[in-house]
């Protein structure tokens, strides 16, 4: 399988598989890198930067098994110098959560498991502690929370 079909397949448009580390009986990992036109997203002002390149950390991120085995991406998230308070910060991106090491699909399973199970059976389920799957079941519903909880705007004719 071609390494452009594996990234469609893991949905990451922006990003190019640059090698599949290991495939053993119980996982997989593959290595993802952003592509050079890619521009950086800042956690901080949610803006791209241009300047500022700090480094960069290679982490593992968990997502959806596939075949029966558990799937781990790494890949590396690049730190800027922020222009709006210059803190360094680390690149935001779309597909993994915010402080989390799984992804937003991997957190939504996990929150559509724990909506018709306990945590601590979702846990055992997913190979998870059951702690990790508690925060993660969290920031998913406080996410939803707050999207439903948006301001409704004001009406603006009103006839009685």
């Amino acid at each position: 399988m071609r390494n452009n079909s594996i990234t469609k397949l893991l949905k990451l448009p922006e990003y190019k598989v640059t090698e599949i580390m290991t495939i053993g009986d119980k996982e997989i990992h593959i290595k993802v890198e952003p592509y050079k036109r890619k521009k950086m997203i800042c956690s901080n002002c949610k803006k791209e930067h241009q300047k500022g390149y700090h480094g960069a950390r290679e982490v593992m991120v968990r997502d959806l098994p596939l075949v029966e085995r558990q799937v781990y991406i790494h890949v590396d998230k690049r730190r800027s110098r922020c222009p709006e308070d210059g803190g360094i910060y680390v690149e935001e991106m779309e597909w993994v959560k915010v402080r989390g090491r799984v992804t937003r699909r991997m957190a939504k399973q996990i929150n559509r498991l724990t909506a018709i199970t306990t945590n601590k059976e979702a846990g055992w389920y997913l190979g998870m502690d059951d702690e990790v799957v508690y925060r993660i079941d969290k920031e998913v519903l406080e996410e939803q929370a707050k999207e439903r909880l948006e301001p409704i705007p004001s009406g603006e004719n009103l006839s009685i």
